[in-house]
């Protein structure tokens, strides 16, 4: 044990700076890759609430493709397929769109789910009180809907973080693949992957938690508006 510990006291001086500035590009293409999918999610749930049907069976049809589509394989299809169109993308910006691709059909069903948790009677009171369908969306269907999509909305983070680690394969310069040619550079492989799993648990353990203390907060407070 002595032994395993003291490769960390000699090498983690050199390891560390190299760690954390992939885990800082991991982070901003997991953070760039959930925003886009919000956008791309919001833009799917408002076609697929539109009175018009084809626009309704495209974003289902989408929501689907996204969904059975392996992730590795949309970012290979981006980064390897694309220049054969005249388009060529980074690694970087290609794990960021892969992402966002992704996770807006994840996204896009914890919209849905958010927005018909709030009860249809709630929606006919406003209009029946004078107020626009815009003014309902804001102040009584959103504040509702947003108790029910903030905690899956964290997990769905952190499962784009950790699906972060196929853009190595894309060479995308983020943990995993520092983590691979480090272990090539020092032939350490298990204490450098030991370190990098470390630094993953260290981004996502206290999101899970994050996820887990807004579930149990607001779900307090829809028992506490359902009994006044």
């Amino acid at each position: 044990m002595n032994d395993f510990l003291q490769v960390y006291r000699d090498h983690l001086p050199e390891w560390w700076p190299r760690l954390l500035d992939a885990a800082r590009i991991t982070a901003e293409i997991s953070t760039f890759g959930f925003l886009l999918a919000l956008v791309l999610a919001a833009a799917l749930v408002v076609m697929n609430r539109s009175r018009f049907a084809p626009l309704r069976v495209a974003s289902n049809a989408v929501v689907e493709f996204l969904r059975a589509v392996p992730l590795l394989a949309l970012l290979l299809a981006l980064y390897f397929g694309l220049p054969s169109f005249g388009l060529t993308l980074s690694g970087y910006w290609a794990g960021v769109i892969g992402l966002g691709l992704q996770g807006a059909a994840y996204v896009a069903e914890v919209f849905r789910s958010g927005l018909d948790a709030v009860h249809r009677g709630q929606r006919e009171a406003g209009l029946a009180a004078g107020m626009s369908p815009f003014q309902i969306f804001t102040a009584v269907v959103l504040p509702q809907a947003l108790r029910v999509m903030l905690p899956p909305l964290v997990n769905c983070y952190v499962s784009l973080l950790k699906d972060s680690s196929l853009c190595a394969l894309i060479a995308t310069d983020e943990l995993m693949l520092a983590a691979r040619a480090m272990s090539s550079e020092y032939f350490l492989p298990l204490h450098i992957f030991v370190l990098v799993g470390l630094i993953y648990f260290a981004i996502a353990f206290p999101l899970s938690m994050l996820s887990r203390l807004l579930g149990q907060k607001l779900s307090r407070g829809r028992r506490a508006l359902g009994t006044t």
